[in-house]
Parts: C-alpha cells; sequence; structure tokens
C-alpha cells in the first residue's frame, strides 16, 4: 500500500526487512594480547539472508524507497554542496601505494639475500591475504623459520624514527610469534629515550621476544649454509649472532606528490 513520508509518496517493498543482523564477535577476554579478528563474520545462512535485503537499485530512479527505509535516516536528497574550513593541529596524509624509504646500507644484506626482506615486505607476509596467507616463510627456501631477527635498518636516525620503527618490529614480532610455533625473534637496534621510558618494561615481558640494544653492523650468509650471521656493536663491544631469516626495518622517505603538498600548505610533514 502506498504511504507517504515527508510529502513523498513511497511504494513499498514487501520483502525488505526491518532488522539487519548482528554481526557475531569474540568476547573481550579472547581478543586480549593478539591480533585475531574480533568479528567472526556470518553463518552461511544469515549471510545469504543479509544479501537478500539489499534493494538491487543499480541506477537512481529517483523512487526514495532507501530514503524511506533508512532507519538513521542517513539519506538526505536535498544536502547542498558546501565547502568546509577546518582548524586542526596535525593532519595524517596518506601516501597511497608509493611505498617510498631511504636507501638501506648494502652491508645488512638486503638485495643480496633473499631471506632479507622489509618490515613492509615481512607485513604484507604476515597479511591473511598476503603471499603466503600469513604463514611466515623464507623466501629463499620456502622453510619456517625458527629463528627471526628484526634489525634495525638505520641505527642513526632521530629518536622519532626510532620509536615509530621500534614500535612497529615489536607489533611484527608479536604477529610473528603468535603465528609460528617454536619461533624466537631478536630485536636489534637502539632505542630511543621515549622508548625506553614508555615500553621497554612491557616489551621484555613478551614471551619469545628478545630486545637487543645495538647497532646492527653486517649481514652475511654462513659458508656452506643458509643461515644468517648478524654482526652488530653492543656496549662498545662486537658481537655476532646466527638467524634463518632477518626483516630489516626501513625508514620511510617522502614521495614527491607529498613533498609537493607540503609546499603548497606550508606545511612541515613527518613521516609515520
Amino acid at each position: 500500500m502506498i504511504y507517504e513520508k515527508h510529502g513523498r509518496y513511497i511504494i513499498p517493498f514487501d520483502d525488505v526487512p526491518s532488522e539487519r543482523a548482528v554481526m557475531p564477535e569474540i568476547s573481550v577476554e579472547e581478543r586480549k594480547g593478539n591480533f585475531v579478528e574480533v568479528e567472526t563474520g556470518f553463518p552461511e545462512e544469515v549471510a545469504v539472508r543479509e544479501a537478500k535485503r539489499c534493494l538491487g537499485c543499480r541506477r537512481c530512479l529517483g523512487c526514495a524507497l532507501c530514503w524511506a527505509e533508512c532507519k538513521p535516516e542517513a539519506i538526505n536528497f536535498s544536502l547542498p554542496d558546501e565547502t568546509l574550513e577546518l582548524d586542526f593541529d596535525e593532519a595524517i596524509v596518506t601516501a597511497g601505494q608509493d611505498n617510498n624509504f631511504e636507501k638501506i646500507s648494502p652491508s645488512l644484506g638486503y638485495g643480496t639475500y633473499p631471506h632479507v626482506i622489509t618490515d613492509l615486505q615481512f607485513e604484507r607476509m604476515l597479511s591473511p591475504t598476503g603471499p603466503t596467507d600469513g604463514l611466515v616463510m623464507s623466501p629463499l627456501n620456502g622453510k619456517i623459520p625458527e629463528r627471526l631477527g628484526i634489525i634495525q635498518g638505520h641505527p642513526e636516525g632521530d629518536e622519532a624514527h626510532l620509536l615509530q620503527s621500534l614500535i612497529l618490529g615489536v607489533n611484527e614480532a608479536i604477529l610473528a610469534l603468535h603465528k609460528t610455533e617454536q619461533l624466537e625473534v631478536s630485536l636489534v637496534s637502539p632505542l630511543s629515550e621515549a622508548f625506553e621510558k614508555d615500553y621497554l618494561s612491557e616489551v621484555q615481558r613478551i614471551q619469545g621476544l628478545k630486545l637487543i640494544k645495538a647497532k646492527p653492523q653486517a649481514v652475511k650468509q654462513k659458508e656452506g649454509s643458509e643461515e644468517l650471521i648478524l654482526s652488530y656493536v653492543t656496549n662498545s663491544e662486537e658481537a655476532e649472532q646466527e638467524f634463518d631469516m632477518i626483516v630489516v626495518l626501513t625508514k620511510p622517505k617522502l614521495s614527491p606528490d607529498i613533498s609537493s603538498l607540503s609546499k603548497k600548505l606550508d606545511q612541515e610533514v613527518v613521516t609515520a
């Protein structure tokens, strides 16, 4: 039966359901200390029922059924265009697919050994939609590593860079430990003052993660073996450690587009 709403006459559809299904979620307790997906997804029956809720408009005919059925009243056909001016202290600008980073020293083995990869490549590997379906796997031989090194690619970086890269390294280590049994991860990097003050005590409690305050010097492949040898300097002393795979923490580099935007806005852009 045709009905009227705010001066519009609406032809109702009997198959438009009144309520949407609630997405199932894991409990708060189950979320602690991991990156498990909170939303578990709909069972097939519920997913099919949800799909049938779509009006299937394809191209707007001006029937206003969507406007009439939208309970939060989020649709407004008469909303005029307007220009907004916003006051803010800081802005986050996404660089899209232009993932530039500062050159990594050849001595660290990136580009020489296939099982030395960047943090960006490792992030992709850890993703469930990545090339290994989220499995930590050495690009050299396809084996699951038992000893993983995450090393600072720019140990002379400023405080801001060290803090950002350390937080990234810790997060990637947690993900790798969660996904891989019997994995040992060593994070080798100088520490920023802010990291030591705000994060160090928490990081030291992460099981399976060893934090080494040091400057990575060089990465070489062990003769007659696939193992990698990392040499580093800690407390003015040289040391070495063997790994099955190494991840190098990179230093972001502003893309030309972002640099141009910075000049246009007359604002300094800091990478994050």
